[in-house]
């Protein structure tokens, strides 16, 4: 093994090949290093002569023959990279891996370190490191077909092609893929025609390809310069960014729920669920009666509370839930909560309520369903409410129906217990136009 007490590997960014890509930051670390490691990826040799060539334009004479490969197709990275380290001449100090584009993106080269970090840690050797930023594929991307990430504050979201498909939402903002062989993006062109495809491959290199337009237009003259691409250097490292057009349809999805002050009776009111509730959504959750009726039975973690409380705001913009915490108005205290989920037929809402133990009896449930129902016909443009409960729960129904839901009917075996059993479901509705006060 590698004989020195300690032993620093820096990890520098490198862009997409071309020496200009490099930041000085950048550029001084190479000249720092005692070794440069190459991996032979995949036992191509492309990605690693690309490599070499750039350590042959920057180093200074005399560093360049020190880039050693460490060979590809190997079981375990860690072990390949250990094996070329533990054979270095013992003057060795400082290690370097190039990383295409921007380190940040590259959880692999991360997992890599950390796991070398602990292979020589129980051997005795400090193996110290840093990380040099580069310019990413993305930014490159972006910078080639002059456009910015996310226009106009929306969100940004990186991913890579064999999540894109089962992952892909409009709401997700600008959509960068940053890995992909199979160009995925091709399986979402039924289903978003108009998507706008900005996609280039070899970024700023003399073989650089970049193609825009209407996703469903675009694809064929993608797929002919990938396959040029490939075929002049023998490789490709494509990146695309997916936009959806200003105006254009979403789908089916349905829109954000409207924003609402506190709805209020002089006795309760309601107010739209934040994070700092997470203490009403745990307590609400985990009393004995709650429990009871419950699916699972299980008590919320403070972590899950908190989790469901944050998730509150990104359902109310996505318009998949609208929820509110009770607040009673004499002490300003959480008193429960209550929520409208988007479900079934469009305009139709789920409600879903719970009062917390020092509360009940007082008639909380029923004033707030009859406030968010109000808030859910006149505000939300929902056309019917739905509800339900086990049987055996009478509070529940009874509740409902004094705020002017009427019994459906009763759906057999329809609800989970904790035991594994299964519980009977009565159904209820309100429709606009029927009794809500």
């Amino acid at each position: 093994m590698h004989s020195p007490a300690s032993l620093r590997i820096r990890v520098i960014g490198i862009g997409l090949g071309d020496p200009l890509h490099l930041t000085g930051e950048a550029t001084h670390a190479l000249t720092t290093l005692d070794v440069v490691l190459v991996p032979e990826e995949g036992g191509h040799p492309a990605p690693a002569a690309a490599r070499r060539a750039l350590c042959e334009a920057l180093l200074p004479e005399g560093h360049a023959g020190r880039v050693l490969g460490v060979p590809g197709g190997e079981r375990s990275a860690v072990e390949a990279y250990a094996r070329v380290i533990d054979a270095l001449d013992e003057d060795v100090t400082t290690v370097g891996l190039l990383v295409w584009g921007d380190p940040a993106f590259e959880a692999s080269t991360a997992s890599l370190v950390d796991a070398l970090v602990e292979r020589y840690a129980a051997a005795g050797v400090e193996l110290v490191h840093d990380v040099v930023a580069g310019i990413g594929a993305p930014q490159l991307l972006a910078a080639r077909h002059g456009i910015a990430l996310g226009p106009a504050g929306a969100p940004v979201h990186l991913t890579s092609g064999p999540r894109l498909v089962d992952e892909y939402d409009p709401a997700l903002g600008d959509v960068v893929v940053s890995v992909d062989d199979d160009l995925a993006c091709a399986g979402l062109a039924d289903a978003f025609p108009d998507l706008e495809l900005y996609w280039g491959t070899h970024l700023g290199t003399p073989d650089e390809a970049l193609a825009h337009g209407r996703l469903a237009d675009v694809l064929e003259e993608v797929r002919h310069l990938r396959t040029e691409a490939r075929r002049r250097r023998g490789w490709a490292l494509d990146t695309y960014l997916l936009r959806t057009p200003a105006g254009a349809s979403t789908g089916h999805r349905p829109p954000g729920f409207p924003a609402t002050g506190p709805l209020g009776d002089g006795v309760l009111s309601l107010r739209p669920l934040t994070v700092d509730d997470w203490p009403v959504v745990r307590d609400e959750h985990n009393n004995e009666e709650s429990l009871r009726w419950d699916f699972s039975g299980r008590p919320l973690t403070d972590r899950e509370a908190r989790q469901r409380a944050a998730s509150a705001a990104r359902e109310w913009r996505r318009g998949t839930a609208a929820r509110f915490v009770m607040v009673d108005a004499a002490t300003g205290a959480g008193a429960g909560v209550i929520g409208i989920m988007r479900l079934g037929p469009p305009g139709t809402g789920l409600v879903g309520y719970g009062v917390l133990p020092a509360f009940r009896g007082r008639g909380f449930t029923t004033r707030a369903l009859r406030l968010v129902s109000r808030w859910a016909f006149e505000q939300a443009g929902l056309a019917r409410l739905e509800l339900g409960h086990k049987v055996g729960n009478e509070a529940s129904g009874r509740a409902a129906e004094k705020a002017g839901f009427h019994a459906e009917g009763r759906l057999s075996r329809r609800l989970p217990n904790p035991d594994g059993t299964w519980s009977d479901e009565v159904y209820y509705s309100l429709v606009h136009g029927g009794t809500t006060s």
